[in-house]
């Protein structure tokens, strides 16, 4: 199992070495020798039919990006709150919607239609909620996005993730916290060019760090999660911002709900695990 996460996680984002660490952090939940190697080959050989069959291309076209200055440590700091609370609302949704779903006696038949209308109706407004939104994500990495919009996706995109897991269609909440964190960042980035057009970076720039700070909060990732954000951008120029948005929204994640979306979804079944 670990290994085919693997295999999945590095061909989906050209991501091999975040590939690995995904699936011992998420996967395994811990770190051995004994699965490293399998894990490796899997994450390898992925990133090697991946690359044949698309070429040497990355999930994210990401424009080369600097931190301004580091008098905008604050902010980052700043911003891995502010993500910290757009992870928190969103597993939230996601909980008391399926729980509103479970309550309501329907048959099986007719929940995903129900669901498919409602997603189709945020979807005549807001069309970019649809599929795994990498379009989307595209735009905001790129300061294609207004504020306006970014922050209606923001919320539309929380409400047809929840609607989606509530109807039992096919997803997964990887993208989708992708998705908000970059949404977050980029409006967040807007604000903060605004009040310091001096000090404050690009848009695009914090919206890497708000996929990074809202994915790893979420998935209960931070180290594969900072990996795959540095394989995406092809550098490592972002470290000390990207770690330290990370680090406060996966601390205040954890303070608040104690567990990832994914550790949630096994307490569901009866499974409890303990750090």
């Amino acid at each position: 199992l670990a290994s085919g996460v693997a295999a999945a996680v590095s061909a989906s984002f050209n991501a091999p070495i975040a590939g690995v660490l995904f699936a011992h952090e998420i996967i395994l939940g811990h770190y051995a020798r004994r699965s490293f190697v399998p894990i490796v080959i899997a994450s390898v050989g992925g990133t090697i039919f991946s690359r044949y069959w698309f070429g040497n291309v990355a999930a994210f076209e990401i424009p080369e990006y600097n931190i301004t200055s580091y008098w905008e440590l604050p902010a980052f700091a700043l911003l891995g709150l502010v993500c910290a609370l757009v992870s928190v609302l969103f597993q939230f949704a996601l909980v008391s919607t399926d729980y509103v779903a479970r309550s309501i006696n329907m048959s099986l038949y007719i929940r995903p239609v129900i669901g498919g209308l409602l997603i189709g109706c945020i979807a005549i407004f807001y069309p970019h909620v649809l599929g795994v939104g990498y379009e989307a994500t595209d735009m905001a990495l790129k300061n294609q996005l207004d504020i306006g919009l970014l922050f209606a996706l923001l919320f539309a995109k929380t409400a047809a993730t929840a609607i989606t897991l509530a109807s039992r269609f096919g997803g997964g909440v990887f993208a989708p916290a992708l998705y908000l964190g970059a949404m977050a960042g980029g409006a967040f980035g807007l604000i903060a060019s605004n009040v310091f057009p001096d000090l404050a970076s690009s848009q695009g720039l914090y919206s890497i760090l708000g996929m990074g700070a809202v994915a790893a909060a979420v998935l209960g990732a931070p180290f594969s999660t900072t990996m795959i954000v540095f394989e995406l951008t092809g550098g490592y120029a972002l470290t000390i911002a990207l770690l330290l948005a990370v680090s406060i929204s996966t601390g205040i994640n954890q303070a608040i709900h104690g567990h990832s979306y994914f550790e949630w979804q096994l307490e569901m079944r009866g499974l409890f695990f303990k750090d």
